[in-house]
């Protein structure tokens, strides 16, 4: 799988970019703040729809489009060619009419495949990448939403049903809550719940079975990357710790899953009503890193951490190309200047595995071409992309 040409117009830093590409490495070198990260992260947008940053959509659209269009739109597209054929993704944030010009931006998106109207969830997967950079730590240390959000976007990538499933779990966990707290309020009865918490169960047991299994496949993988990258004596650990009762999270393989997180639901509705809101379920659940048995937020070092979410995400390369049978595009943010040589080399034999990597630099000598032959060579600077001889 490889991006042949990539087109950006109004997104962040660029008015318009167009890029083709071919499989093999590329690297893009330029200062700080030219536009490296947005090329990438617009990139992943285009697989996964969702940005790696906190904000609004509006965030995406230039700011030159936005001080000098009414109804500013980004536009993102990328031809992508993979086994089973040739796909064409687009992504569209489209900017409202404002009263005035410092109002707030409000935006709306669309999505098309092969220039057709789509959903979101019809683009997730038809492109997949892997993204290392430095922001990784906030996987290992960060809060638990951090976590969730990672499981969700791995998982989205590979698994069609995941996505469904996550955004109906989103939708009618939202109404849930909404009702719990009509019934602090004694505006509706119990016996309301019945309805959300069926399906509340159905699709939360996609997600908890997902998140199961795949974290199982990772942490075998991240456990192995780990003690390659630094020594068997500090071996990494990567749990799961779902938010559910014990009897529910036993029944992870078992058909009853569903049956038993209703169950689980239905037994703590008092609870859930003097509350107001869902205390169990998927968007509660955590992952924990540990390094010699010990939790890897707390005690472990900066350079432990760092090597944590590395060994993350060469287990990430791994399990989509187990799971699809084609390797992901791998985008490297900024991240060989940071890395030690053992774990530098390690990096770049993951990228000596795909079809295609993509990697931003401050210095066009680095990567060398003696560690990546035949690299095409870009340099980036305001927006602007020149291909280096």
């Amino acid at each position: 799988m490889h991006l042949a040409h990539l087109s950006l117009t109004n997104v962040r830093t660029f008015r318009k970019l167009e890029l083709d590409l071919r499989p093999g490495a590329h690297v893009i070198a330029g200062d700080n703040a030219q536009g490296k990260t947005n090329l990438l992260e617009s990139i992943a947008l285009l697989a996964t729809t969702r940005s790696s940053r906190p904000g609004p959509d509006a965030d995406l659209i230039s700011w030159d489009a936005s001080a000098e269009e009414l109804t500013p739109v980004a536009r993102l597209a990328a031809e992508v060619e993979a086994r089973a054929g040739e796909v064409t993704l687009e992504i569209a944030v489209i900017g409202g009419e404002r009263p005035r010009m410092d109002a707030p931006l409000a935006t709306s998106r669309r999505f098309r495949v092969n220039g057709i109207a789509r959903r979101a969830s019809d683009l997730i997967g038809q492109l997949r990448v892997v993204m290392f950079s430095a922001d990784d730590l906030r996987i290992i240390d960060g809060p638990p939403a951090n976590r969730r959000r990672y499981l969700d976007i791995t998982n989205a990538q590979l698994d069609p049903a995941y996505v469904r499933a996550s955004q109906r779990y989103a939708r009618v966990l939202q109404q849930r809550n909404s009702l719990l707290r009509r019934l602090q309020e004694r505006r509706a009865k119990p016996d309301e719940l019945d309805f959300w918490d069926e399906e509340l169960s159905v699709a939360g047991a996609v997600l908890l079975a997902g998140r199961a299994r795949s974290l199982q496949q990772l942490g075998a993988h991240a456990a192995e990357r780990y003690i390659e990258l630094t020594s068997p004596e500090e071996p990494l650990e990567v749990c799961y710790r779902p938010a559910v009762p014990d009897d529910v999270a036993e029944a992870f393989r078992e058909h009853d899953l569903a049956g038993r997180f209703r169950a689980a639901l239905e037994d703590g509705r008092r609870d859930d009503i003097l509350r107001g809101l869902t205390r169990i379920g998927p968007h509660r659940d955590d992952v924990g890193f540990l390094i010699d048995g010990r939790e890897a937020a707390a005690s472990a070092s900066r350079g432990q951490q760092r090597t944590a979410g590395l060994a993350l995400r060469l287990a990430e390369v791994a399990l989509s190309t187990e799971r699809t049978g084609e390797a992901p595009v791998l985008l490297l943010d900024d991240i060989l200047s940071e890395l030690d040589p053992q774990r530098r080399e390690r990096v770049m034999q993951a990228a000596y595995g795909v079809d295609q990597v993509i990697i931003t630099s401050p210095d066009e000598a680095h990567p060398s071409q003696v560690e990546l032959p035949g690299a095409r060579r870009y340099h980036l600077r305001s927006g602007a992309l020149t291909l280096l001889s």
